[in-house]
């Protein structure tokens, strides 16, 4: 019991942490401009796509809330694992995943794509949560997170 309660509290600074830091200022670089009343003009770079770094998503601060929050809920897999895992934990990964799969950045796009599929294919064999393989599929997206949403 007192490993189990441990772990919860573990797993709850963490999630704190993690989310907290995307609530952080953005960096001068990344800071968005002050509203005006007049509509700014759409601007568009070469070599950009049309949802640019923040997605589908209205600014990069709702892209890091939603896509840290997402990989919260993915990255919680092998914990829960350890104490006694359920498959609604993995049904709620794998909706939270597919809520988020079509707004997030191009670059996170196919590791999302991937990500799913693994655990899709996973299920609740929460096991394989604990592999290389779900790590180095959820690498890119905690990497994206740390360079973003800092």
């Amino acid at each position: 019991m007192k490993t189990t309660s441990r772990l919860w509290l573990a797993l709850s600074l963490a999630a704190a942490m993690l989310l907290s830091a995307c609530s952080l200022p953005a960096p001068a670089g990344q800071q968005s401009p002050a509203p005006s009343s007049e509509p700014a003009p759409a601007e568009s770079s070469p070599g950009t796509s049309g949802d640019g770094l923040a997605g589908g998503f209205g600014s990069m601060n709702e892209a890091c809330v939603s896509v840290s929050a997402t990989f919260l809920s993915i990255s919680i897999l092998p914990l829960a694992g350890l104490v006694g895992g359920k498959a609604e934990d993995v049904k709620k990964a794998q909706d939270e995943l597919a809520k988020l799969q079509g707004k997030v950045p191009e670059e996170l796009k196919p590791h999302f794509d991937k990500l799913k599929a693994f655990i899709d294919s996973a299920g609740s064999d929460f096991n394989k949560y604990g592999s290389d393989e779900f790590g180095k599929l959820s690498k890119p997206i905690e990497e994206w997170i740390d360079k973003n949403c800092k």
